[in-house]
């Protein structure tokens, strides 16, 4: 028997539920609804990203694909931070629109959009068209969020429509019983993590869930082997010519999924040898605990929970309701279905998710996005239980006021989401006005479009676009990729941009790697930054030092003069300053940047400050 008595009865219930579909006159009203709200909120959404150039990992991205698109070998001449998916998503737009955001983010809108439309049409089919309804609207709202969604073209959203439209598949695929369906889920689900690696939550959760539906018994030992064929086999394919071109295409960089290999290496390695196969404790995140203590990092957590209560609130609510029902249903045979099955493949991808985002302490903004499109998902089913109450209730009345309620509290728990925050999720400062809301986006991009404003950035990268040709090269110091895209010109070294609060050692290696580099071609202008990376109470990494007021005597904020008992003494207590505020490697980062800040004092000169951005140019070799 290829299917046993529960499975068949799931597959049939599934298929049956609200099988008058397109004909009930509610469920027209929410399908309406969730057009026009959902849309509405998604349009809103993009008109924010589209107006918003992108001047951290949108840049970076757009930069790299140009420079590739223009001959630049990967791996040799261009070392992109970006990760494969990304990458490739870039390189399509930018050779399509040209060297901007416009393509990548126009791929990226309609990734979404199909993504948001395959999450109504499964969830409408496994939930009800009210789970449908407030997931998507939810989803579009949360996901839109000036609170975390940046400036578009991040790989978090890439990745979050891969995982969306993957689930959704699955959960089609379990519906209606069609094999292709399972295949795509699989082949889409495998390039959530080449976006971001985080992406493996949903392929985790999907595993997971497949795997113990035998022992939950809601399926055959058969049956769960022809489903993970099935998915395995629209993954390999999917990957088949990733693998093919990384192996035999003219570029060094790792294979997709290289962290995988990685693990397995490092397991058979410590089986072998007895040790530990290799370093711990370095590379991004091993730096980035030194820097942010674990008290700090959870108070910032719990700070951005805080943000998104609706969809915790009524994924909690799912899980809760799901427990007391299995409990509740193990004594009753007469209990509806409500899309039970699918709440532990939504539960186990919500809650990594959730768990996820602890991963770096350095949390960014849109390490929160993830959780809102699984949370979305999974709260709808504590809505599709409210729906299912509801029908079979004798007093309906009740139940929509219960409804009503239910509504202003979401509405009241989101009210920060379009009217802005008062306080900085990062540090819980008190901002001088609310911010990061959707009214404070549309009021600034209204500005800026009445006015012709241009974000400092922009202003050195407009200044470096006239003042140079088209072959000239530049160099930006930390991590402001977007002023390449705005002075539309390339770097003159192989790593274009980096995060410079790193690990000594490896801040060692890049600084030897662009002062070799540089000794070949040096760059006509290059921007120092100044950017400040978390912990942001930490000063920037300047190329050339402005000393404060008071420091060594100066009366006033100035640069450093091109003295060298001055630039001596001024390191001697720079560096001591760093050891005793912060900690020895602080004081080891500013020594390691000597030589770079000595190259800059001998070739090039000051042109200028464009708010915290300075500018110097490279100074003309003498006369013969």
């Amino acid at each position: 028997m290829s299917k046993n008595i529960s499975e068949k009865l799931a597959q049939k219930k599934c298929k049956s539920t609200k099988s008058k579909l397109f004909v009930s006159k509610m469920d027209l009203i929410l399908i309406t609804l969730a057009v026009i709200l959902g849309g509405t909120f998604f349009a809103i959404g993009k008109y924010f990203e589209f107006n918003s150039p992108g001047p951290f990992d949108s840049g970076s991205n757009v930069y790299s694909a140009a420079h590739i698109l223009a001959g630049a070998r990967i791996g040799i001449e261009e070392k992109p931070s970006a990760d494969e998916g990304t990458l490739l998503v870039n390189t399509l737009g930018v050779k399509l629109f040209g060297f901007n955001e416009f393509g990548p983010k126009l791929i990226q809108t309609l990734m979404q959009a199909a993504a948001l439309v395959l999450m109504f049409i499964a969830m409408r089919k496994c939930f009800c068209t009210l789970s449908a309804t407030v997931a998507v609207i939810m989803a579009s709202i949360f996901l839109s969020s000036p609170l975390i969604a940046k400036f578009g073209n991040v790989k978090e959203q890439y990745m979050i429509a891969c995982m969306v439209a993957g689930i959704s598949l699955f959960i089609l695929y379990k519906c209606y019983d069609k094999w292709f369906l399972a295949v795509l889920s699989g082949a889409i689900l495998v390039w959530a993590p080449l976006f971001k690696v985080t992406g493996t939550t949903a392929i985790g959760a999907l595993g997971l869930y497949v795997i113990l539906q035998p022992v939950l018994k809601n399926s055959t030992i058969k049956q769960t082997i022809k489903d993970i064929l099935l998915l395995f086999g629209g993954a390999a394919a999917s990957m088949a010519p990733m693998y093919i071109w990384t192996i035999y295409g003219d570029i060094k960089r790792n294979l997709p999924y290289q962290f995988a290999w990685n693990i397995i290496s490092h397991f058979f390695m410590k089986l072998t040898s007895g040790g530990t196969g290799g370093e711990g404790g370095g590379g991004y995140t091993g730096t980035s605990r030194k820097l942010v203590s674990f008290s700090e990092q959870w108070r910032i957590v719990l700070r951005y929970y805080s943000l998104f209560l609706v969809p915790i609130f009524l994924s909690l609510g799912a899980v809760i309701a799901r427990i007391i029902k299995f409990f509740i249903k193990r004594k009753s045979q007469n209990q509806s279905d409500c899309g039970d099955r699918f709440v532990l493949l939504l539960s186990f991808w919500w809650i990594l998710d959730m768990a996820f985002v602890w991963i770096s302490p350095q949390s960014y903004e849109q390490y929160y996005l993830p959780l809102n499109a699984s949370g979305a998902m999974l709260g709808g089913y504590l809505v599709g239980l409210f729906w299912c109450g509801m029908e079979k209730a004798a007093k309906k009345r009740n139940w929509i006021i219960g409804g009503l309620v239910g509504l202003l509290v979401m509405i009241m728990m989101s009210w920060h989401v379009f009217f802005g925050i008062s306080k900085s999720p990062h540090t819980g400062s008190k901002y001088p006005e609310k911010r990061k809301g959707y009214l404070q986006n549309y009021r600034e991009i209204s500005y800026i479009q009445k006015t012709g404003y241009t974000y400092p950035w922009q202003q050195v990268g407009d200044y470096i676009r006239e003042h140079t040709e088209p072959d000239d090269k530049i160099y930006v110091w930390g991590w402001y990729p977007g002023i390449y895209v705005q002075a539309q010109r390339f770097s003159s070294a192989t790593k274009a941009f980096s995060i410079t609060r790193r690990a000594p050692n490896a801040l060692q290696k890049e600084v030897d790697l662009l002062l070799s580099e540089f000794q070949q071609e040096k760059p006509k202008y290059i921007v120092d930054s100044r950017k400040r990376h978390i912990p942001t109470n930490r000063p920037p990494y300047e190329l050339w030092p402005i000393v404060p007021k008071g420091f060594l005597g100066f009366d006033k904020k100035t640069f450093l003069p091109l003295n060298k008992e001055i630039i001596a003494a001024y390191d001697r207590q720079w560096v001591q300053l760093l050891r005793t505020e912060f900690d020895e490697d602080e004081a080891i980062r500013y020594e390691i940047l000597k030589p770079f800040r000595e190259f800059i004092m001998n070739n090039y000169k000051i042109i200028g400050m464009f708010g915290e951005h300075v500018l110097f140019e490279l100074k003309k070799a003498p006369q013969q």
